[in-house]
């Protein structure tokens, strides 16, 4: 086992914006999570509820909250959520308002001395890609096998091997939740040039069936033994 106090390495990014949330009292617009590219910034639709709908906009980090009326909101989200179509952005109550940052981070190993660490205490992903919880959850799975397996049959090798283990899929929810973020947000420093590049990558991937595959195999969740 790794001897008390050693020191680990932590690996970090932060992004230069962050998303404005709100909780409505609205009914769904579609049947379908929505992840939009505009020319003025990222915007998701998901829906809670068949009355609860929660939605983001891409802000600044440092986003002042009371400048954001509900209708500056709303004509953002219609906006930025504008498809093709008889269906429309449906408006409601804002119940709730709140700007979430965004940042990866990953600690290795995942344990200090007899100490083990699962889900934000050890990561923390953008939520472009829906992986906070996966990871989570598949931690404690393995960790729970290992802790079992210990005071079972005093094995420790399930022990030894659950940061390795765990690393290697969380590493790969890093990769992805990064691309996500990449392809869906507009950055200031992007240029014409890279706005439609990001362009070009969306309409490869919603016309080829191999990178849909891919997005689709990722978005669902890795095995917990890859």
């Amino acid at each position: 086992m790794y001897p008390i106090g050693r020191v680990n390495d932590i690996f970090e990014k932060t992004y230069p914006f962050a998303w404005l949330g709100i909780l409505a009292e609205a009914a769904p617009s579609w049947e379908e999570l929505i992840y939009a590219n505009h020319e003025n910034g990222f915007a998701l639709f998901s829906m809670r509820s068949p009355k609860i709908t929660r939605l983001y906009l891409q802000c600044r980090p440092d986003e002042d909250l009371s400048k954001w009326s509900d209708d500056r909101v709303w004509e953002n989200l219609e906006k930025r959520l504008s498809f093709p179509g008889d269906k429309a952005i449906q408006r409601g109550k804002i119940l709730q308002k709140s700007v979430t940052t965004m940042r990866s981070f990953v600690v290795e190993p995942m344990r200090y001395g007899r100490l083990f660490l699962a889900g934000d205490a050890a990561h923390v992903v953008p939520p472009t890609g829906a992986k906070g919880m996966n990871l989570a959850v598949g931690d404690v799975w393995l960790l729970a096998q290992a802790l079992a397996t210990f005071y079972a049959k005093g094995h420790t090798d399930l022990l030894e091997s659950y940061s390795d283990r765990c690393l290697r899929r969380v590493w790969k929810a890093q990769r992805f939740s990064w691309w996500m973020t990449s392809l869906l947000h507009r950055f200031d420093q992007n240029d014409a040039f890279e706005y439609r590049r990001q362009l070009a990558e969306l309409d490869y991937l919603t016309t080829s069936r191999a990178a849909a595959t891919v997005l689709a195999e990722n978005y669902v969740g890795l095995p917990w033994h890859s």
